[in-house]
């Protein structure tokens, strides 16, 4: 007889779900793959994360959940100057670390040396030492680099954050924050079990895409807007990878802290790779948030290239000179549902063609359905592989640059031509 309340087998059951997809799980997925209805999966998640045993993360609509190592005290250094700041941030992230605070810069670096902490929670506007110093140094530093560092600042959020992520932050957060999405970073990036996890590309993954896209080609009043960073290639080949990724983090950013700020029930959001992000929503959804990014991505750029030691930086080097192939902007563009629609039919006629091949041409085989899609062909489908780019002048003379499907005329195509 089997004594064990079902109540407990039901949460192993869930924990073993989450426990399998080491690089997380989406709630919309856990419920199909247990065939659970919502209102009791939330009852068990809800008492798994009391317990200590997963974490949550929150992306727009999307939840990935995921699975956390049981009795590890990670250690977590605070660097604040504001008292009350630096004990809110503490009580945010409960009783399960080892903590230390530190509320200026000089004695900050010496504790870092001295604590060694696995985390560190940094404000950037620090007496003695800033921030962005500090967190260099850590970066740079061969027995310190490994350290991950929050940064939580109400500094001017376009410069510094740039600057953060490209001296190595592993994720930025503007003031006034949300402490539970502090303490979730903050037990994901330490208790995740598998490999580092990291916020900034750590966007739903080619299976969790999949399930996304397969709802959305049943859809009538639903959009998918692909953004890309245009010239990304041409600076990586100046500057180097690391810058590169440096740019594809801040877009990933803004991305998320945009999101994060959007009333969709049934978006979602996805990296592709290579500097190339999915946007999904309701109808007239993800215009906003795409416009809004391609907006802060401009008014950054300026800091990026002055950093490279190139002030002047302008429309003509845009549309001609030397200087073009190093401008970097964002792309972006409405992918229509029949396209979605008719590359997935063209995907699932070439693998039924590669089963009806491989059975020797047996009759009677049916038409294969896809269970995922690979990177390649997620961006087959929703990716910028088949957009054209249409370069135009806004109504007060500024630069804007957009995807358009190939094959659709563009609206302004003799623009450039006027005056």
């Amino acid at each position: 007889m089997n004594d064990v309340p079902s109540a407990i087998k039901l949460e192993a059951r869930v924990l073993q779900a989450i426990e399998s997809n080491e690089e997380g799980i989406s709630e919309s997925e856990l419920a199909g793959r247990l065939e659970l209805p919502q209102e009791e999966l939330a009852g068990v998640l809800k008492s798994l994360k009391e317990h200590g045993a997963i974490e949550a993360r929150t992306v727009g609509n999307s939840v990935t959940w995921y699975s956390l190592q049981l009795n590890v005290r990670k250690k977590v250094l605070i660097v604040e100057d504001d008292p009350n700041i630096n004990n809110l941030v503490k009580f945010s992230l409960g009783s399960g670390y080892a903590i230390r605070q530190a509320h200026e810069g000089r004695d900050a670096m010496k504790q870092i040396r001295e604590f060694r902490p696995d985390l560190i929670v940094l404000d950037i506007m620090l007496p003695g030492v800033d921030g962005l110093d500090i967190c260099q140094t850590v970066k740079k530093d061969p027995e310190l680099k490994n350290t991950i560092i929050i940064i939580v600042s109400a500094t001017d959020a376009v410069k510094n954050r740039f600057k953060g992520l490209k001296y190595g932050a592993d994720y930025y957060i503007k003031k006034p924050f949300e402490p539970k999405q502090l303490r979730s970073l903050t037990n994901i990036f330490l208790r995740k079990k598998g490999k580092r996890f990291d916020p900034l590309v750590d966007l739903p993954d080619e299976h969790r895409l999949s399930a996304e896209i397969e709802r959305v080609v049943s859809a009538e009043d639903f959009e998918v807007t692909n953004l890309h960073v245009k010239n990304l290639d041409d600076y990586r080949e100046e500057y180097g990878e690391e810058d590169a990724k440096a740019i594809v983090r801040l877009v990933s950013q803004l991305l998320q802290d945009k999101v994060s700020e959007w009333d969709s029930r049934r978006g979602f959001v996805g990296y592709l790779g290579e500097g190339e992000f999915v946007v999904a929503g309701g109808r007239n959804e993800t215009s906003m948030v795409v416009n809004d990014i391609a907006r802060e991505f401009d008014a950054v750029v300026n800091f990026i290239y002055q950093g490279k030691g190139i002030v002047d930086f302008g429309l003509e080097s845009v549309f001609g000179g030397k200087a073009a192939r190093r401008n970097l902007a964002i792309e972006h563009a409405l992918v229509p549902l029949n396209k979605i629609r008719s590359k997935r039919e063209e995907i699932i006629g070439q693998r039924s063609s590669g089963s009806a091949g491989a059975a020797g041409g047996r009759a009677g085989g049916s038409k294969e359905e896809p269970g995922a899609y690979t990177y390649e062909q997620l961006r087959e489908l929703i990716g910028s592989s088949n957009m054209e780019v249409a370069i135009t002048r806004g109504p007060e003379g500024e630069m804007r640059v957009k995807l358009a499907p190939k094959g659709k005329e563009k609206e302004d195509k003799d623009s450039g031509k006027a005056g």
